[in-house]
Formats: structure tokens, sequence, C-alpha cells
């Protein structure tokens, strides 16, 4: 997240839980009232807070919940009633069911009930502090929860599984977070961890909304009639990639640009790491990491073929290497598409890493080849079977440079394009692929080599010489 303030607001008993990203740096606090804490951060590059901002005074004007609750499904009860304005203002609780019933034809629940003086301080705060109308905004942890998931939550938000599942959530945004941290965060601040916890979401929130990674329920919204937005600032819909091959090298470099731009990465690779650890030769071992994939999401949205296929070629490569070479650079590629094809989201798109040896060889590469040819093949083949609902194309590098060396004289001059490749070269390319920019685009492969197999070479012309071995 990039830096700056960002501040998210939850009501407790007898105050507020402010949850405030300052610089990188988390400050929990609690206030006693609104007013004290927009004294103590008057500025802030985007706030946001758990309780309702403009009230309908009719039943002409609608408010946000009907459509949010569709997307909680289950869960929809976690969205209360918002009251109309003249029941917020009223005092008691029976007269406030009863001008609401009068209002909008139904009464008010008790937990409604319990936060309307909280409704009322943030509706007055905004009347009386008209700067901050448009800045302080509203949104809902449990749909933030949901949003950055990328699924539906599991647990109920006060259960200790329900408290682990969103600290889980939470730490791919603050790494250092924990439940123990959380619970005695929130013991300091005399209010329930689960109150600290939707503060925290709703100031991930903000940040996500400072760099453009947030919309609104409903897309266009109803004014109230003092001019208040009647909107949910939530998180976009999280997009999902799966990177074969992804924890080192162009794989690695592919699926660290995928989370700059906010995107839920997996990763399968057989090098040790903080990934799903396994041999994509294995049909049983794609099985389960597909399970995995799909027991936190209910889709996805790029598959990134890039596992790299054994190279041994014809004077040493057994029967079983060659098979094997083809498993991992052929058949793991076919079958992850065919386990994830009911689970492809609206426009997504499938990226097969061929080669440029794809169209030409050097000695003793048969098995590499002959894998990178067949992705290259399988890739319009699959383009074909999915028209229409997923994009499929490839990209065939040619000599990349994973290591970071610094070549000159012979290994750059031979090159076309002035240098050796590097991995974001091809990551650049992929993520143009996977966007809507490259809508039209699909069954294509594209040779990234600075230009090595478009050069034509003869025995003696521009300082090639031929010196047969």
């Amino acid at each position: 997240m990039k830096d700056g303030r960002y501040i998210g607001v939850d009501g407790c008993r007898g105050g507020w839980i402010a949850a405030v990203l300052d610089q990188g740096k988390l400050h929990p606090q609690r206030f006693a009232s609104l007013e004290e804490l927009i004294d103590h951060y008057p500025e802030f590059d985007a706030f946001l807070i758990d309780m309702a901002v403009g009230l309908v005074d009719d039943q002409t004007k609608h408010r946000p919940e009907a459509a949010a609750r569709k997307e909680l499904k289950g869960r929809s009860s976690a969205l209360f009633p918002i009251p109309c304005r003249q029941a917020v203002y009223v005092q008691g609780e029976a007269a406030q069911k009863e001008t609401n019933k009068a209002v909008l034809g139904k009464s008010l629940p008790k937990q409604t009930l319990n936060i309307l003086p909280k409704i009322r301080e943030v509706d007055l705060f905004l009347e009386e502090h008209p700067r901050y109308r448009e800045r302080i905004l509203e949104s809902h942890p449990e749909l933030d929860f949901q949003r950055l998931k990328g699924g539906s939550l599991l647990y109920k938000k006060k259960d200790p599984e329900g408290l682990q599942e969103r600290v889980k959530i939470l730490q791919e945004y603050l790494p250092d977070l924990s439940l123990s941290f959380s619970e005695q965060k929130a013991k300091e601040l005399h209010c329930q961890t689960d109150d600290l916890l939707d503060a925290l979401c709703l100031s991930v929130t903000a940040a996500l909304y400072a760099e453009g990674y947030c919309e609104t329920i409903p897309e266009v919204p109803e004014k109230d009639e003092r001019g208040l937005d009647m909107k949910l600032t939530v998180p976009v819909k999280k997009k999902v990639a799966v990177v074969t091959g992804g924890a080192h090298g162009i794989g690695k470099c592919i699926a660290d640009a995928f989370r700059r731009q906010y995107v839920r990465v997996y990763v399968i690779d057989k090098t040790e790491g903080d990934h799903y650890v396994g041999d994509i030769a294995d049909k049983s071992t794609l099985e389960d990491f597909v399970q995995e994939v799909l027991k936190e999401n209910d889709g996805i949205d790029y598959l990134i073929n890039n596992a790299p296929p054994l190279m041994k070629g014809i004077g040493e490569c057994s029967y079983e290497e060659f098979q094997y070479a083809l498993s991992v650079g052929v058949t793991a590629p076919f079958y992850l598409a065919e386990l994830f094809a009911p689970y492809f989201r609206e426009g997504s798109s499938i990226i097969n890493i061929s080669s440029s040896r794809d169209r030409m060889s050097q000695p003793q590469t048969e098995s590499y080849t002959a894998a990178k040819g067949g992705i290259r093949a399988l890739t319009h083949a699959l383009a074909m079977s999915f028209a229409g609902r997923v994009r499929v194309n490839s990209v065939s590098p040619g000599w990349i440079d994973v290591e970071g060396t610094d070549y000159e004289g012979p290994d750059v001059l031979q090159q076309p394009a002035g240098r050796v490749g590097k991995p974001e070269d091809i990551a650049e390319l992929v993520l143009f692929l996977c966007s809507e920019k490259a809508g039209f685009i699909t069954g294509e492969n594209i040779c990234v080599d600075g230009g090595m197999t478009r050069q034509m070479i003869y025995h003696g012309d521009h300082g090639w010489n031929y010196i047969p071995q």
C-alpha cells in the first residue's frame, strides 16, 4: 500500500475505534466522539466508517442495503435496517419505532435501535462540518472482508474461527498482524476483538480506495435530502491468478507483477517456499492444488502455465524423462485448464509460456523443444474450445536473464534489440494479454526474443563466422 493516512472507524460501546494507517504504521485508538477523532486527525487521504452516511426521509428514496444483502447472501442479517432521518431525531425507542413505521412502513429491530445514537452523531457531524461531507464515506466490514477474501466468509465474526479467518485476510495487507496482537490491543482499548478487526478492515479498504481499487454500491447512488450520497464504498472484487513455476525466474516476476495490481496469486512450484509445493507432472497434485485454490475463491481469472520442462537431448534423454517433460510442459497445462474450466470468470485469460525454441533448436534439446512446441499448439486449440469464454494466448521468450547478470560484448551485440532480455519483458506482456486492452487477441503466440529469430545468419556476413565443432 502507498504511504498516506488511511482511517477506518467502527463503533463500540461508549465510543469509536479508529484504526489509523499512517505512513505504513498502524495506530489503533479509541475516541469518545467523532468530533474528538477529527480534532486528532483533521487531515487524511481516506476515511471509511461503519455507520450510515445519508438517510432517507420517505419511501421514494433508497439506501444501498438491499443490493449489498444480495451479495452477502446467507449473512445478510449483518446489514441492519437503517432508520429514516425523522426516527433518528425523536427520543425513546417506542417513538423511534413508531416514527419509522409511519415514514417507511416498518418498525426497527433492537440492533438498529442500539446504534441509532451513533447514526445521529454521524449525521449531525456531517451537517455541522460540510468539508467532510464527501470525505467521510460509509462502508461495511463484512462486505469488505468478503471482497478482500474473494469468496464467502466461513465463520461468524465473534467465533474464534471467525476471528482467525479475518486476521488471515488482513495479513495480506498487514503482514505483522496476529490474532494475539488484536486481542491484546482490543483489551487495552476496552472493545471487542471483532470491533478492532472491523476497524482494521475499514482502514485497509480506505487505503485501497486511495489507490483506486474500490467501487460503490450502488454504482450510481441516490442522494438524501441534504445532498449526501447514499452508498457503500467497498473493494473491487479481487481477481485471482494461478502461476505454475512461480517461485523464481520469469514465473516469480509474473506473480509479483500481478500482486502489484491487486490480484490474489496462487503459485505451485517444486521449490520449497510460502506457496503450494508440488510437482505438476503428478495428476493428483494438480487436483489437490486446484481444490486448495477453489476452497478460498469462487473462481479464477488468470491461469499462467509457466513451469519449465526438462531439457535433455536424444543422446541422453530416456523414454521416462521425455514423457516427464511433456507432462510438465503440455499435459499439466491442459489438465489445469480442464479442471478450472467451470470456474473461469468473465474476462478470463490463459497465458501459456512457450519459448523461441518452439520454432528453432540447438542440438540435444528435444525434450524441452517438443514440450514448448506442444504448448504453442495447445494454445490455439484451447482458444477455439474456450471461444467466447476465455482468451488463450502464448508467449515465446528468447534469451531471458533471470540472474541479473551484466552482459556485454557478443552476448549483447548479437541481439537486434541491443541487450539480453529481462523477466520484466515477459511479465509486462503477460499482464497486457490478460487485460481488457488485449480483448481482441486470442489464439495468438507472441515471440519476445529481441529479434533473434528474425535475424538471418550467413557465414562471413556481418561478422558472423561458422566454426564447426
